[in-house]
């Protein structure tokens, strides 16, 4: 399989992918010896076309009219393929599907053409997760710095890739981009934090939990943030119909799917790694519930490293070293870190409110999910397991 290095958690950056996500695949040096320049360019202009044939409502004819690229010398590459084209591809041909089934004004497809839906599948094997738009292709791989030194932060990244390019899409997105950027604090950490808590070190221990609360404040100034540029309503009737799920849909033209219809999770912040990571490195327990259940399938959706660093999360015992010393500032400041995530998934509920659940009688979230009463319950039982 490929080597996918570009997932590792890095610590500028969390879970955001690195190098900076590419921009221009027929720039790439060498790639041509796996699909022509003349493929990479009809695609990524296409890609860059999205927002005007939506409007248009030419989306449909023409990805109607897309020929089946064969995708498949990927597989062969080995290690001498930069995974970040893989994801890029991903990248588009996701965005391709949900626009085609969730074209502008029209009813939802029960279909994918062939000349969308056998790449994708081709490259949903490659990286290892479902054949459709995830977090890591609206969110984790869609950003570019406007200038290449400077950070990973508001006011220097814009999109890669959209569906109609309005201001509050781009907004909705990039305040994510930088949650996730601001997130990298806290996940370089808490491995330390696991190995302090392991060698019975409680000024190391504290000290790194001081940090993953901090890091998890500025993830909430961030996201305190969104209402600036992203309107309740715009999100509700442009921005969010385009990252729900498929339910029934037929990927014509995939032999694994023998005309099958095809169900898959929407986009969804439940596939971002960042919170899991918390939940399981301070071993908090939630209530066994469709909510539990729902998010341990987020996980198929998330990229395989990052899949692997939440298992490796497993064997934290922070939780239990903090329990068993009972000093006063240790307790302190592991429920520090539990009160800023509280504080994150309260906005996060209160969001849901404003965005969603004002708008519509019986609230389904775009993972597919009632998700309302699921958070309030996060935010509680975060609450109650803070340590007296």
């Amino acid at each position: 399989m490929m080597q996918q290095t570009c997932w590792n958690v890095w610590p500028d950056r969390g879970f955001l992918l690195n190098p900076d996500p590419l921009t221009a695949l027929r720039d790439v040096n060498g790639l041509d010896n796996f699909i022509s320049y003349e493929i990479l360019e009809h695609i990524e202009q296409l890609a860059g076309e999205l927002p005007t044939l939506l409007a248009s409502h030419q989306l449909r004819p023409t990805l109607d009219d897309l020929p089946l690229y064969d995708l498949s010398s990927l597989r062969n590459s080995d290690d001498a393929l930069d995974f970040r084209i893989v994801e890029r591809l991903m990248q588009i041909y996701s965005y391709f599907a949900s626009s085609y089934v969730y074209a502008t004004d029209e009813e939802p497809a029960q279909h994918i053409p062939a000349g969308v839906a056998v790449p994708l599948h081709q490259l949903a094997q490659l990286v290892e997760r479902p054949p459709i738009l995830s977090y890591s292709g609206y969110v984790l791989t869609n950003w570019r710095r406007i200038n290449p030194d400077g950070d990973i932060a508001l006011g220097n990244i814009e999109l890669i890739q959209q569906f109609l390019g309005n201001r509050d899409e781009q907004w909705f997105i990039l305040v994510h981009v930088d949650i996730e950027a601001r997130a990298a604090q806290a996940l370089t950490h808490l491995p330390q934090a696991m190995d302090a808590a392991a060698s019975r070190d409680m000024p190391q221990l504290e000290a790194a939990l001081h940090k993953i609360a901090e890091s998890i404040g500025a993830m909430h100034k961030t996201f305190s943030r969104m209402p600036e540029a992203c309107d309740p309503d715009v999100y509700y009737r442009i921005v969010r119909p385009y990252i729900f799920g498929f339910n029934d849909v037929v990927y014509e033209g995939v032999a694994e799917y023998d005309g099958q219809p095809q169900s898959f999770r929407g986009q969804t912040g439940a596939q971002s790694s960042i919170v899991p990571a918390l939940v399981t490195a301070f071993g908090l327990e939630h209530e066994q519930s469709g909510l539990t259940q729902h998010l341990r399938v987020m996980r198929r959706y998330m990229p395989k490293p990052h899949r692997e660093f939440l298992t490796s999360l497993e064997a934290s015992t922070i939780r239990a070293y903090v329990q068993d010393v009972r000093q006063a500032s240790l307790t302190d400041a592991y429920n520090e870190c539990l009160r800023a995530l509280g504080k994150f998934r309260q906005l996060h509920l209160q969001y849901t409110t404003t965005y969603i659940f004002e708008k519509v009688d019986n609230p389904i979230g775009t993972g597919g999910t009632i998700y309302r009463d699921w958070l309030s319950q996060l935010v509680d039982e975060t609450e109650a397991q803070l340590i007296s």
